[in-house]
């Protein structure tokens, strides 16, 4: 049997933390939180500060290695760390004063030459986001705020089961500026834990002699959560990092606190924001981390970047065309006429399509989800028909997701411009705490773009079913289950596959989501029966279903609706029943 050994590390701005855990066999990913929490963690000086440099860093690096056996390989390195890292998880590119000095990149190449391993690292906040998804904290559609609060003050927010990076950005709540300094530092555990003689922050909340101090950092923590919900809308706000490990050693009820500080200062929206405690603590970062080092070591053997000459729709549809002089009549005809070609080639794949949709109908009817990963076009082509089985069949919204590279928040009115095509998804399907039973579907016409195969090579891994859609007409791909090939060929404009490939993509994924809708009894004769009620149109519609499926008249389907809450599918339930007796 093989054994896998992942090196996982926590830099805080006092402690460099580690563990070493051994992966027995194929992961299940499922083990790793136990497996995490039965290994022994070791801790070291980080040695940073405001004056620190990247050698006083090297040098705690070094010693927290001597405590690691070094017969060990090491198959993949997990780190985690307050600051902004960049999208491809590479380096830190902002930091605090007190971690200034990891921002020279020089660290992290002498531990990939000392240990020779793929790294990859994580903000702090993201980490312990993974580690609390694979703890099923993070389910559902709302929106939580993961708030691990140590020496400073992390945050990250998670919606519907993906990050939430507006302009492609870490949310900076610990910045957030008060007269009484940042956020970062009226919650700081560290900052508290040292106004008890002994440094001892469970004292804080135990002893008498602290309540004032007490009381005032719980008022403190409450104002925060309720800033949460008014730039993020938080449904829920789960408080982790070291302050979660004190309060729950010594049996502090700090969740019950500040909900009952909240309770005296309800939020503008009348909306209640939840909030617990994650007894996980510190942990979760760990758990994150070594998640996504197994992920990252599986999907980097499985990269094939195509060669840019061998893509077909980067090469001229009439290479003598010139365009530039053509009439805009002589334009438009010739886009209609190359256009037909691309439903007109799918006949190709309809075998693909077929089976895919039966399979992907087996997955869903037990439990699992449908997710979609794509870049560019790709990406937005999937998040339009994944965002409409909602409204249209009503699918449950949180099982149906659209991961695109760069984030979804800004997809709709910015494009990837810093390599994002080229990160791997793998911790943001760990955000989604990915399963066997889900189908995950990756797009990328080129079928170069690592986004997606990191994405499916990591779900196939753990036994989710995964469909790769692409133009090339291969048979096999080592990263996914099935491919489904456009056959649009060549574009007019070369390279422009937002044209045939992208009509051709907006095809299959409307007979794949179709179909399975219909087949998951979504559908009636040829009636949506399931359709939300949330606009007029939409009534008019039910209204329509209604008197033409039992023949009522346009007020007798309106009065019908409206006894039913505007639910068509409960509306057709309770007269199916009448009906029927």
């Amino acid at each position: 049997m093989t054994t896998k050994n992942y090196l996982v590390l926590d830099i805080g701005g006092t402690w460099l933390k580690g563990i070493l855990v051994k992966i027995e066999g194929k992961s299940n990913l499922k083990n790793v939180p136990d497996l995490v929490k039965q290994t022994p963690v070791v801790r070291v000086k980080s040695r940073l500060s405001n004056e620190a440099s990247v050698e006083d860093f090297i040098d705690a690096i070094d010693e927290f290695l001597s405590h690691i056996p070094q017969k060990e390989k090491i198959s993949g390195i997990g780190i985690s760390t307050a600051g902004i890292v960049n999208y491809h998880g590479t380096k830190l590119l902002y930091a605090g004063g007190h971690l200034k000095a990891l921002i020279d990149t020089s660290w992290i190449d002498y531990l990939k030459k000392k240990v020779n391993s793929v790294i990859s690292i994580r903000n702090d906040a993201d980490a312990a986001s993974i580690g609390a998804a694979s703890l099923g904290y993070l389910s559902g559609d709302g929106v939580i705020g993961i708030m691990p609060i140590g020496t400073g003050l992390g945050f990250t927010v998670w919606r519907n089961g993906r990050r939430w990076t507006p302009n492609f950005s870490l949310t900076l709540l610990g910045c957030t500026y008060t007269p009484e300094g940042c956020y970062d530092r009226i919650g700081s555990a560290s900052i508290l834990s040292g106004i008890d003689k002994n440094n001892d922050l469970c004292a804080i909340f135990t002893d008498k002699l602290h309540f004032d101090v007490r009381d005032k950092y719980i008022k403190d923590l409450a104002g925060i959560v309720l800033t949460t919900h008014a730039l993020y809308h938080t449904d829920k706000v789960l408080i982790g990092g070291g302050l979660a490990d004190a309060v729950y050693n010594c049996n502090y009820p700090l969740a019950d606190r500040i909900k009952a500080e909240l309770a005296k200062n309800p939020v503008l929206t009348s909306d209640k924001v939840e909030v617990e405690l994650m007894k996980e603590g510190n942990t979760l970062s760990l758990i994150g981390a070594c998640l996504f080092a197994i992920g990252e070591e599986v999907t980097q053997k499985l990269a094939i970047a195509p060669k840019y000459v061998e893509i077909d729709t980067e090469t001229p549809f009439n290479k003598g065309l010139q365009l530039e002089k053509l009439s805009s009549n002589e334009l438009v005809r010739l886009m209609w006429r190359n256009e037909q070609e691309a439903g007109e080639m799918l006949e190709k794949s309809l075998a693909d399509i077929i089976e895919s949709v039966d399979l992907i109908v087996e997955r869903l009817e037990k439990g699992g989800r449908l997710i979609y990963i794509g870049s560019g076009t790709s990406g937005r082509l999937a998040a339009i028909d994944a965002v409409e089985l909602s409204c249209t069949f009503g699918f449950p919204r949180d099982r149906v997701l659209t991961f695109i590279s760069g984030g979804v928040a800004d997809a709709s009115i910015d494009i990837e411009t810093g390599f994002e095509e080229d990160a791997s998804s793998v911790p943001e399907l760990l955000l989604a705490n990915l399963g066997f039973l889900d189908v995950v579907v990756g797009i990328s016409v080129s079928g170069s773009a690592f986004y997606v195969q990191s994405g499916l090579g990591f779900s196939k891994f753990i036994g989710a079913y995964t469909i790769m859609i692409q133009q090339a007409d291969i048979e096999m791909l080592p990263f996914c289950d099935k491919v489904i090939s456009l056959h649009s060929g060549p574009e007019i404009i070369a390279g422009s596959t937002r044209m045939k490939a992208g009509t051709a993509t907006k095809k299959i994924l409307n007979f794949l989501s179709t179909s399975v809708m219909i087949r998951l009894g979504k559908v009636h004769g040829c009636y949506m029966t399931e359709l939300e009620c949330i606009n007029e149109k939409l009534i008019s519609r039910a209204i329509s279903i209604l008197m033409e499926l039992y023949e009522l008249s346009h007020e007798e389907a309106f009065i019908q609706l409206k006894d039913g809450d505007f639910q068509l599918n409960k509306t057709i339930k309770k007269l199916s029943k009448k009906a029927f007796e």
